[in-house]
Parts: structure tokens; C-alpha cells; sequence
């Protein structure tokens, strides 16, 4: 909500006052007071005072404004988001996702839906339609701990499915949650591009959100520029605004990584913010999307695993239950994975066949507080042990743990086994999900 400020200038004037009783007389509150002096009073004002602002953490209009300018990287090629804005004015029906960790989940505030994304939404909203959003479909798609290549196994399921549709507009916030690694940057612009060639409208924004110990927005910017897509920051505009004692490191973060309800506001307006300089810049025409990719060995026809396919032939063995307790999702309080493959007990591997060039599988840390005891399974590809992973660690949440199996130039046949570890063939283990790209 725009802040008004009120300034007040108030002058005495005591020139040609005439006294019109000898003696002194009461005046009321307010009123102004004369004397046998007036002639000579000297002209008093009050100085200019600008009033502390109710944006987030009372910062001043001018200095919250300076605040969200830091944090726009860049505005890209604007067509596609002035797309965005032509649609929400004309009342046309507009998809908006966004798709992240536990940020983009809503996690920090008591309610969810005080998470930048929302507030983002209610916003846009606010200033940019007539109809109070009647138009606009809003699906937040953050899930704790994702990092972008689970995000890209998650897209068609947790965004296109959900909305029923390609978005127009999809915010990408992975920064907090990535490790840094190239494997990370290819899923992510695996993302960034899919995104753009389904649509050829849909405008995405990079969203880089801030943690005590940093983000990866350098290692994405790289990407996002060859796109020329939007760029949001906020970790060095955070870390400058706690230095400057703007507001304190308690007053933004609830732990190391999640915002208040205040600071996921901050985020909003630097989308905000992002979405006003794009509706002032001028038209531009829509840029090409280029014809290479920016990182090697792309994820190129991605397709998330649900069950048998052209490419794809399962034996399930002892992994042919559904595991009732995957990673549920703040919105609707259910496990966010309802298709995967869970082993109770039993000798008999998990087995499939597939033709690909990468392959991520997404494993389940058991939550510590579930009965259930889970053990370690061994990971064959075409018969030679790749890795052992611990569903048991501890520590685990029911959280998701995603890896790279298969990671080459090229398609290939291949058969990845998945047996549980000697002496654990008693125990648990959940493969959560998984997909492919050919």
C-alpha cells in the first residue's frame, strides 16, 4: 500500500495586531496568542518532518525504495512480463506459479500464506486488476528442501497439472537450496527453458532469496542472463540493510534461511518492484529463444517417471508398495508424492529398464519420528554398484534426497537395480520419484 506523507508548514503572522483589550485575556487550546509585543514577534516555523512509513521494519518511503532497486539484477527482455501486465489490466485469465524450496513454500511465518509468493500475488492483484483478481490462477508450488533438480521432476506434476495449463508467469526460486554444482545449473535451466518454449508467452523470473550462509545466485545469473530473463535478489540488499542497521538479522530471518512475515513481505515488493520498472520501461520486441543451450549435456525431453513407457519398463520386486508418508506439502497437508516405489521387507530388487542420457532418482530420509525402521539400499546401473543410500540416516524428516544414476552426452540403454543392503532386507526404503531426460 502506498504510503502518503504529510508535511505541515505552520507560520505566525504577527504583523498589524492590534490589541483590543487592556488587559491580558485567556486563550483557548490552540488558538493563537498575542501580545503588546506581537509587532515584533519573530516569525516562527515548523520544520519539514517526514513521517516513518509502515512498510515492513519502518523504513522510510525514499529508503525502502532504494532497498528494492538493489535488488533488481535486471529486467531482461520485458515482453514477455508486459504480457503479463496487458493481461491482468485487460481481465484476461492469468497463470501465475511459483515454484522453490521452503521459502517459496511459505515456511518462517505461523501462516503460509504470509510467504512472499502470496503476498506477491495479493499485490499484483491489488494494483494491477479491476476485479479484485477474479482472473488471476495462482498455484505456490514450494516444497522444503527442493533443489532444482527436483524441482524439474516436480514441474508437470506440482505446476502443469496443478494449473491445468503452461503458466504466463513462473517465479524459479531455487538460490537458498542449490548446491552450487553444474548438475544444478543444467536443472535449472532446464526449467528456465521449458518453461519459455511451452509458452510462448509465459515470463519467468529468476528469484534469488537470501540465507546466512549465502545463495547461489551467481552460479544462476549466468543462465538467466543467456535467456534474458528478470532477476531478483535479495541477499546482498539484505545483508547491506542489516549493516546499515535498517533492520536487525532477528527482525528478517526466523533461523538461518526463512524470512518473517516482514521480510517475505520485502521479497514481495522487490517482485513488486521488478513488475512496476517492467510496466514503465519501453515496449521491447520479444527476443528469440537461442538455439543452443548455455550449459552442457542439457536435460533435453525431460519426463518425470510414473509408471511404464515408451522408454521406460519397471519390475517393481518388493518395492510394489505406496508409501503413505512422503514430504506433505503446507498447502494441503498430504504427501506431495503420492506415486512411488516403498520396500517393507523382501530380497527381491527394484529393476528397470530404460533408454536415457540422465537419469535423477529421489530417495526418502525416514522421518525419526515414525515407526517404521528404514535400512540402506544398494544402486546397480548395468550391473555395477554405483552408490548405497541411507533411508535410515539420521536425522531424516520424510524430506527428499535427489540424485544423478545416469549423467552422459548421449542416450543409451540402460538398468539401474535398486536392492536392499545385506542384513537390511528386513527394513524400509521409499523411491520417491524420479525422471529422465532422453
Amino acid at each position: 500500500m502506498e504510503v502518503k506523507y504529510i508535511m505541515k508548514k505552520i507560520t505566525f503572522l504577527a504583523a498589524g495586531l492590534v490589541l483590543l483589550f487592556a488587559t491580558g485575556c485567556a486563550t483557548k487550546a490552540g488558538d493563537a496568542q498575542t501580545s503588546a509585543d506581537a509587532d515584533n514577534e519573530t516569525v516562527e516555523e515548523i520544520q519539514e518532518v517526514e513521517e516513518v512509513s509502515n512498510h515492513p521494519y519502518g523504513i522510510s518511503k525514499a529508503r525502502y525504495a532504494e532497498l528494492m532497486d538493489a535488488s533488481l539484477v535486471s529486467t531482461g527482455n520485458t515482453y514477455r512480463l508486459k504480457k503479463v501486465i496487458e493481461k491482468l489490466r485487460a481481465g484476461d485469465k492469468v497463470y501465475i506459479a511459483a515454484l522453490g524450496g521452503s521459502v517459496t513454500e511459505g515456511a518462517g511465518p505461523s501462516n503460509y500464506k504470509d510467504g512472499y509468493a502470496y503476498q506477491f500475488v495479493r499485490k499484483l492483484k491489488e494494483t494491477y486488476t479491476t476485479n479484485n483478481g477474479a482472473n488471476v490462477y495462482f498455484d505456490g508450488a514450494g516444497l522444503s528442501g527442493t533443489p532444482s533438480q527436483l524441482g524439474l521432476v516436480r514441474y508437470q506434476s506440482d505446476v502443469i497439472d496443478v494449473l491445468g495449463c503452461n503458466p504466463d508467469l513462473l517465479i524459479i526460486e531455487f538460490a537458498v537450496n542449490d548446491d552450487g554444482s553444474e548438475q544444478t545449473a543444467r536443472a535449472f535451466e532446464a526449467l528456465v527453458r521449458n518453461a519459455l518454449e511451452a509458452n510462448s508467452e509465459c515470463a519467468v523470473i529468476a528469484l534469488y532469496s537470501a540465507a546466512t550462509y549465502g545463495n547461489t545466485a551467481n552460479q544462476k545469473k549466468v543462465v538467466a542472463n543467456f535467456y534474458e530473463i528478470p532477476q531478483v535478489d535479495v541477499l546482498p540488499v539484505v545483508q547491506r540493510a542489516i549493516s546499515a542497521k535498517d533492520f536487525t538479522k532477528e527482525k528478517y530471518y526466523t533461523d538461518n534461511v526463512h524470512p518473517t512475515k516482514e521480510g517475505h513481505e520485502f521479497q514481495a515488493d522487490c517482485l513488486m518492484n521488478l513488475v512496476a520498472k517492467t510496466d514503465a520501461a519501453e515496449a521491447e520486441a520479444a527476443n528469440a529463444i537461442p538455439e543452443n543451450w548455455c550449459k552442457p549435456k542439457p536435460f533435453t525431453n525431460f519426463t518425470r517417471i510414473l509408471g511404464d513407457d515408451s522408454n521406460v519398463k519397471i519390475t517393481a520386486g518388493d518395492f510394489g508398495v505406496i508409501d503413505a508418508y512422503t514430504q506433505s506439502i503446507k498447502k494441503t497437508g498430504k504427501g506431495n508424492f503420492p506415486k512411488n516405489w516403498h520396500h517393507t521387507a523382501g530380497k527381491n530388487s527394484f529393476v528397470m529398464e530404460i533408454e536415457c542420457k540422465a537419469l535423477i532418482f529421489t530417495y526418502k530420509e525416514q522421518g525419526s519420528w515414525l515407526s517404521e525402521k528404514y535400512g540402506k539400499a544398494d544402486i546397480y546401473v548395468d550391473g555395477v554398484k554405483v552408490a548405497t543410500y541411507d533411508g535410515g540416516k539420521a536425522g531424516g524428516w520424510c524430506n527428499c534426497v535427489p540424485v544423478y544414476l545416469i549423467d552422459e552426452a548421449t542416450s543409451a540403454k540402460h538398468t539401474v537395480e535398486v536392492k536392499m543392503a545385506e542384513g537390511d532386507e528386513s527394513k524400509g526404503f521409499t523411491i520417491v520419484a524420479m525422471g529422465y531426460s532422453k
